[in-house]
């Protein structure tokens, strides 16, 4: 049930996304394949430009995540670029054999290294995301390549129970982690033997960073007729600036939660309600740019 919900899902958007969007395509050979990405840059690039690397989800495309989240829109007015890269057989290795078993690691140090070489990108701040398999790729991330990446974002995506996963991090680790309660394909509030639940993913990290002190805010429900709410929890500790940042969106589904594409009928009826209270790019993008890798040098 699950490949039928996001065959159709990537077959609806990909008409959608191929009409609007121009963005740069390019390649990096890596362990003697070639893999592919989009860059999508603001007219601005005289400075050096934040770059944000988005994953899309299982089975989806890379152009169907530029369209789907519409991070552009909140990105390029903020001076902020971002890559979309596309995944082997339309998924991530997050160390589950049944999706794929290639280097995506290496992947995404290579195209870190080909973009910052062929545009003026700053490297201090250079961010990952991504939705459903893309955010759990970006937890993956947080254990190979937080010498690289400074922040770390995850939209209906948990954590996975990889035993294979090795983790060499010295510093602590900003993140944000947007997720609704009615996720019927990443579960919010259940654990399985491939996924910890979104609070387990979530409390893995505030632990991680000794963040003792937890904040919870009641966000005002003007929408009231897309009937999910949203509650945001901050994680945070005296003497340091790293948060753990979650958006708790009740009744909320798999979506890329506030985005407009998600109030179209085909996403309600396989993947559940949008909300309209917060929007996970510009959630994202704002939480993103108050961290740069030299702050934890």
């Amino acid at each position: 049930m699950y490949k039928i919900f996001i065959v159709f899902f990537s077959l609806f958007l990909l008409g959608v996304a191929e009409d609007k969007m121009d963005p740069i395509k390019d390649i990096v050979n890596i362990d003697g394949k070639t893999r592919e990405y989009y860059i999508s840059l603001p007219k601005n690039t005289s400075k050096p430009v934040p770059l944000i690397i988005n994953f899309h989800g299982f089975l989806d495309r890379a152009i169907n995540q530029k369209e789907f989240s519409q991070m552009d829109n909140y990105a390029h007015q903020n001076g902020v670029g971002v890559v979309y890269p596309e995944g082997v057989k339309r998924s991530w290795n997050v160390g589950k054999a049944i999706l794929n078993n290639e280097n995506d690691i290496g992947f995404v140090n290579a195209l870190i290294d080909s973009v910052s070489s062929k545009y003026n990108i700053d490297s201090d701040r250079i961010y990952a995301c991504g939705f459903s398999n893309g955010g759990t790729f970006s937890y993956e991330l947080i254990c190979s390549m937080s010498n690289k990446i400074a922040a770390f974002g995850s939209v209906g995506g948990n954590f996975s129970i990889n035993e294979k996963r090795v983790c060499n991090i010295d510093r602590e680790i900003p993140l944000i982690h947007i997720h609704g309660t009615k996720d019927r394909l990443q579960k919010y509030n259940k654990s399985d033997r491939d996924f910890l639940s979104t609070i387990e993913s979530v409390n893995y990290w505030a632990k991680y960073n000794q963040l003792d002190i937890k904040v919870v805010e009641n966000i005002e429900d003007i929408h009231k007729k897309d009937r999910t709410t949203v509650e945001k929890y901050t994680f945070y500790k005296n003497n340091s600036d790293t948060k753990v940042i979650h958006f708790k969106v009740e009744n909320g589904g798999h979506l890329w939660l506030g985005s407009p594409m998600g109030d179209r009928f085909l996403e309600r009826l396989l993947f559940g309600r949008n909300n309209h209270e917060i929007n996970s790019s510009k959630e994202i993008v704002d939480f993103f740019l108050k961290y740069k890798l030299s702050d934890f040098n």
